[in-house]
């Protein structure tokens, strides 16, 4: 028997609350972690430690049941691939909680729900551009023939646009045809001299 087993219901019925946690747990997934209320964050948590348990043991079986709650073929094989191998050595305690501020329109408590094993992402430094390089590295006699080179090479792409502008304003000005006049023409001009007056 189920006595003083209370779901929380989060002000939604059975599908939607189904819904919500296991869209909830795949975008957990996707981003490594998501802000949301605290009574939501720690119904996801059970849901989201479920399936990385199951995505530790890479079987058929346990595949069948993580797509039963993520429905994404991708997302699936993601947590296989990248996310469960992270918490191989760790028994339990996939994600954590934050407490975070009071949302402001209604005061519910926020809270950050966040996998414990980060992928760890380096950016990358920004690559210089081409031109400032080769700028940087020419002397100063060079910069004239660079601008001399630069004037050689847009006067064929000044001649292209001038001669696309010619053609668009020939397709433009050819006459419109006019409209076929058909049995209507002349109805008009029947029944107003037949009005009788």
């Amino acid at each position: 028997m189920r006595h003083h087993r209370q779901t929380q219901r989060l002000g939604r019925n059975k599908a939607e609350r189904t819904a919500m946690i296991e869209n909830m747990v795949g975008s957990l997934l996707i981003y490594q972690q998501i802000k949301t209320t605290l009574e939501k964050a720690k119904v996801a948590r059970r849901l989201a430690d479920r399936i990385i348990t199951l995505g530790k043991n890479d079987t058929l079986s346990s595949r069948r049941q993580v797509f039963s709650y993520l429905q994404n073929h991708q997302l699936t094989s993601r947590l296989f691939k990248e996310v469960a191998p992270r918490f191989k050595n760790r028994n339990g305690g996939y994600t954590r909680i934050l407490h975070l501020d009071r949302r402001k329109g209604d005061g519910a408590q926020l809270a950050l729900l966040e996998l414990t094993e980060k992928e760890i992402k380096l950016k990358e430094p920004k690559k210089t551009k081409k031109k400032d390089q080769k700028s940087a590295v020419k002397p100063a006699h060079e910069h004239k023939h660079a601008k001399e080179d630069e004037a050689k090479e847009s006067e064929p792409k000044a001649r292209g646009a001038a001669e696309k502008e010619a053609h668009f304003r020939r397709a433009e000005e050819a006459p419109k045809p006019k409209p076929k006049m058909g049995f209507f023409k002349n109805l008009g001009r029947f029944f107003r001299n037949k009005g009788g007056g």
